[in-house]
């Protein structure tokens, strides 16, 4: 009876281990390509990483060239190392989260957002003056729902043609516009080459967004 014990803990033991370094492997290969796809998009002219765990998460920030001044940004990963937090982490994070501000010196319209219909009610708690902004429920070619928010009734057609011409929508969790900070906001699941399809089709529109007053 004790060597079948025995025999358990150490086949649990090895399990763990094997799963410790696998899962560190997939974390790494997920965080090169983040960064990767990241730097391709932005373009940046200076970069700087700084890790937040192990393999679970880093901060970045790049510096970037006109319009835009810096772009600030976190990753954080499943622990897919540890075989017993994973399914905890499963249940309170889900999956992978890649949240990243571009700051510029720009004057902005207002304030807006948009955010998948499953995230929103999750989100809107920590949304600041969301009663005092103007809402609609839109639903993409796909079936997907997301929920627009805006200060500015400029705004409304703005962040509707941004959401229609962004790919992969189904990774995008939110996306916003903040006037007072001149920044913009992303969160995404991140997938492998979605990460440069969907922030470098989120960048290229990011200037309509800019309070360009008449000549």
């Amino acid at each position: 009876m004790n060597y079948v014990f025995l025999s358990l803990i150490i086949i649990l033991a090895l399990v763990m281990v094997i799963a410790y370094f696998t899962g560190r492997k997939r974390n790494s290969w997920i965080a090169g390509w983040i960064t990767s796809e990241t730097e391709e998009v932005l373009k940046p002219t200076d970069q700087n990483y700084v890790n937040i765990g192990g393999t679970i998460g880093y901060n970045s920030q790049y510096k970037l060239k006109k319009p835009f001044t810096t772009a600030k940004g976190t990753f954080t990963l499943l622990p897919r190392q540890s075989l017993l937090y994973m399914p905890i982490s499963l249940l309170i994070s889900k999956h992978d989260n890649y949240y990243l501000n571009i700051f510029t010196k720009n004057k902005l319209l207002g304030e807006g957002h948009i955010l998948s219909d499953d995230y929103f009610h999750r989100r809107r708690t920590t949304i600041h003056g969301i009663e005092d902004m103007e809402r609609k429920l839109v639903e993409t070619a796909g079936g997907k729902k997301f929920i627009m928010l805006w200060s500015n009734h400029r705004l409304e057609d703005k962040l509707e043609e941004f959401l229609n011409n962004i790919t992969d929508k189904d990774l995008l969790k939110h996306f916003c516009c903040y006037a007072d900070n001149k920044t913009f906001f992303i969160h995404i699941k991140p997938r492998k080459d979605s990460v440069r399809s969907l922030l470098g089709s989120t960048v290229k529109q990011l200037e309509m967004f800019f309070d360009v007053k008449p000549s």
